[in-house]
């Protein structure tokens, strides 16, 4: 019997009871109608208690031992399929490798329980992370960008939500008021509760949504992981400006949208928050307003669509490298031109396309303004 089919069988059996029971204390004395129905009580909170239990337990197998993550992690393969030899399966490793140092230097439990990650054969723009760690990458995730200091971001939200158990507590909400927690503590053990978690999490990925502060968490932990390990913190909100271009700015426009429900925030709200957070790196220096990238209040430059990128996207890579430059006290050397190379100190800067201007008339107008 599948398991949705049984749930729903238990449910009714213990609702068509408690029916009777309530039912049938009407015909009897007083006393005895309050013992009938007090005895109910005690055995649902009972059944309850037992049901909660073994939920827990369940709930512990899959987020917390190696058995339960690589079960996890074979049903998603099983799945999504995997890729074999993808050409992103190097930046992958990188990208995870890099991010796992950088959050093991303050979260040395990182290790005690390493990611299990594999590239998936979806074709949206998604990626996941579940309980115990495991992880999931779409291919699609590579159409949209092959970037690695956007993959990066979009891999550090998710190790965000692992490292702070966001799909473990979301989960637990969502599964205790599925199952209906008395009928199975009193009429299933703690081998069907397994498979029970194990089909919701197999099937229910995308429904166990994470709140909106825990979003904004992963949001906040993604550009702190990214800049510990090195990446260009611009790309936090460079990765939303090119979500934004190629999707639209509805949350709901696109299937397989990693943060799509619909009381999360919004694309632009993110860009702000990142915008935001460079700005405050850089000493309140350096910014972004609509699509100029700016030093003090007067114009630098305002990037053209190059490389694949647009121009928007560009300025916020412009902006993370002058975050970085004001934070480690580059902005004290003077600005110049190394080829086509805005250099700020040891920092470069932006590598002009044309249309940008040249190098050295940027690094003089920098010198003016920084």
């Amino acid at each position: 019997m599948q398991p949705r089919s049984l749930r729903k069988k238990l449910t009714a059996a213990v609702m068509a009871g408690v029916s009777v029971t309530v039912f049938s204390a009407a015909a009897l004395t007083p006393v005895r109608a309050e013992a009938s129905v007090a005895g109910s009580l005690i055995g649902t909170a009972i059944s309850a208690g037992v049901a909660y239990k073994q939920m827990e337990t369940s709930i512990k197998h899959y987020n917390a031992t190696e058995e339960g993550r690589q079960e996890l992690l074979a049903g998603y393969k099983e799945k999504y399929g995997v890729v074999e030899n993808s050409p992103y399966a190097g930046m992958t490793d990188r990208v995870m490798s890099r991010l796992t140092k950088a959050i093991g230097s303050t979260d040395p439990t990182i290790y005690q329980k390493p990611y299990l990650y594999f590239i998936n054969k979806q074709t949206t723009f998604n990626a996941f992370c579940s309980m115990g760690h495991v992880m999931s990458i779409n291919q699609g995730l590579f159409d949209l960008v092959d970037n690695e200091d956007e993959v990066a971001v979009v891999l550090g939200h998710e190790m965000g939500h692992g490292q702070k158990d966001h799909v473990a507590k979301s989960a637990r909400k969502r599964l205790v008021a599925a199952v209906g927690v008395s009928a199975i503590g009193a009429a299933a053990g703690g081998g069907y509760l397994n498979n029970l978690v194990l089909n919701a999490l197999m099937n229910n990925i995308d429904s166990l949504h994470i709140t909106k502060p825990g979003e904004w968490e992963a949001d906040n932990l993604a550009f702190d992981y990214i800049l510990a390990a090195g990446y260009n913190p611009g790309a936090c909100a460079a990765i939303w400006q090119r979500v934004t271009e190629k999707y639209g700015t509805n949350k709901s426009s696109f299937v397989g949208d990693i943060f799509s429900p619909s009381d999360h925030p919004s694309h632009k709200q993110r860009i702000e928050n990142y915008v935001k957070k460079l700005h405050a790196m850089s000493g309140k220096h350096a910014t972004v307003d609509k699509g100029v990238v700016k030093v003090n209040g007067k114009k630098f430059v305002e990037t053209v669509a190059s490389g694949g990128m647009s121009g928007p996207e560009r300025s916020y890579f412009v902006l993370g490298n002058l975050a970085a430059a004001y934070k480690n006290g580059h902005n004290k050397s003077d600005a110049y031109a190394s080829g086509s190379t805005v250099m700020l100190g040891d920092q470069p800067i932006l590598t002009c396309a044309s249309g940008d201007g040249s190098a050295s008339e940027l690094a003089a107008l920098l010198n003016k303004i920084k």
